[in-house]
């Protein structure tokens, strides 16, 4: 049963009924049966409330209205700071059922208000419109004048060099125009979602939206494992198939146009055996010169720049991986980083791997073009490396291409080129049970203990840093492992 809290429209929950009718059913009667936030979500969201915060040293003398979980109540303690004529930040406010939370509003001659929404992003999207757009409709329909809406948004070309310089930080852009000409939109839509809110369930047709939907899993959960969507290209294409009750490889009809690629795919499935060419396999494969050199980079992307010669999400190493091969018959040899947190990593990192990747032999990554970009950011804060830099970068070799340009193929792999399924399915490792296994959670769990304030945070260091050292080792040794699998495969 929905709670006493669910009878408003909230700006949250007009973005979800934007996004899926269905999400904003679920939000309101069945908010239970969605999945909790994943940490990394939780991680993405403080970086967000992080920026908002920085944002309101723009507005010296602004008020925070101090937020009550009756959207009522919160509205009574906001209209008394408009009265005061007052930077507010985070007011908010009810009109009929409907309620928003404006990030900052600044007061602008007697009566009016100019509405700035604050974004982590380094660009204006078409979503923030529509945010503006309903926070608008509500604030003037509580009875105030909004005059210029805006959004502030992080300056992806800022650098910091020192003190934190937050005027150049952010970039503002008015979109005052767009807003007023979604008015009898957005106004319409929130009617339409008042209903959905308290009707019966809403039958929704899934389509490419549903990718990133916390009900994702709950609406897809009639598709086979193998079905039609993990073939690669455009998806318009397994939609196509699907309105024709085609879910499963089997089912494909053999005069459905596929491209080679795709055919290479379908028929791995249908028959349950890897494709292979030999040949560029091969040819891939002899290219790789000792010793080898098996590197992976954890890197952090802080909204809010945290070292000097850094910029909005720019990648900073703060961990590495390197396990070496010297020889065929050479034992393997690991090296590890991680950085501590408190001073700037990259010279430590740049130090390290000078020392370590000697002057010869192949520097094997996965997708390497990442790890070749981290070095040269770093480089770039390091310019005594960059002669090092020039001459390494051309040493990298990429483990991708084998699988991206689908020279080996396997069904295990679901229709996917990543080292997380690539692994699985031509060696006995993987990546299941490992307290961290993927590299979004690796960032936001480092920054979390490293960075973050709450005692749980310091208490979680040593557990984490633990976990992280054997996510990054694996990392590694996945690439060793099947550079010596696809070795015995065309011996």
């Amino acid at each position: 049963m929905a709670d006493k809290k669910a009878k408003f429209l909230s700006k949250s929950r007009f973005m979800d009924g934007l996004s899926c009718p269905k999400l904003l059913w679920y939000q309101i009667n069945r908010k239970k049966e969605i999945p909790a936030f994943s940490a990394e979500t939780i991680e993405i969201m403080k970086q967000g409330s992080s920026v908002g915060l920085v944002a309101h040293q723009l507005f010296p003398g602004g008020v925070k209205v101090e937020r009550d979980w009756q959207a009522e109540v919160t509205h009574e303690r906001s209209m008394k700071g408009v009265k005061e004529r007052k930077t507010l930040f985070e007011a908010g406010f009810v009109s009929g059922q409907t309620y928003a939370i404006s990030d900052i509003l600044v007061p602008v001659g007697d009566k009016a208000w100019q509405l700035i929404e604050v974004k982590s992003s380094t660009s204006v999207k078409h979503e923030h419109y529509q945010d503006v757009a309903f926070q608008k409709s509500v604030y003037e329909g509580a009875g105030l004048e909004i005059s210029q809406c805006y959004v502030l948004y992080l300056n992806r070309d800022y650098e910091r060099i020192g003190q934190l310089e937050v005027d150049k930080l952010f970039k503002k852009e008015e979109i005052t125009a767009e807003v007023i000409e979604l008015q009898p939109e957005v106004k319409a839509q929130a009617e339409k979602m008042l209903e959905v809110m308290v009707g019966e369930e809403p039958e929704v047709r899934i389509g490419q939206r549903c990718k990133n939907c916390p009900l994702y899993e709950k609406c897809w959960a009639f598709m086979p494992e193998d079905n039609v969507f993990l073939i690669r290209g455009n998806k318009k294409m397994a939609f196509d198939l699907m309105k024709q009750g085609v879910l499963d490889f089997e089912s494909i009809p053999n005069n459905f146009e596929l491209t080679p690629e795709q055919l290479i795919q379908v028929s791995a499935h249908q028959t349950g055996k890897p494709y292979l060419n030999k040949p560029e396999l091969t040819n891939f494969l002899a290219k790789l010169e000792y010793p080898l050199y098996f590197l992976d980079f954890e890197t952090i992307a802080s909204a809010i720049p945290l070292y000097d010669y850094t910029r909005p999400y720019e990648d900073i190493p703060v961990q590495f991986s390197l396990h070496v091969k010297k020889s065929p018959k050479a034992k393997l040899t690991h090296h590890s980083f991680l950085a501590s947190g408190e001073q700037d990593p990259r010279p430590q990192v740049l130090s390290e791997l000078k020392r370590l990747l000697g002057e010869s032999g192949s520097i094997i990554a996965f997708f390497a073009d990442y790890e070749k970009k981290c070095l040269r950011l770093s480089v770039r804060n390091c310019p005594e490396y960059n002669n090092w830099y020039v001459a390494l970068k051309k040493r990298f070799v990429d483990l991708l291409v084998p699988f991206k340009s689908l020279w080996y193929y396997h069904p295990k792999q679901k229709g996917s080129a990543s080292l997380k399924d690539v692994l699985p399915a031509l060696t006995d490792l993987s990546y299941d049970d490992m307290e961290i296994g993927a590299g979004g959670l690796a960032r936001f769990e480092y920054m979390r203990v490293v960075f973050g304030s709450s005692d749980e945070d310091k208490k979680d260091k040593a557990k984490v840093f633990a976990a992280l050292e054997k996510y990054c080792e694996l990392d590694t040794l996945a690439m060793v492992r099947i550079v010596e699998a696809l070795n015995k495969i065309i011996s």
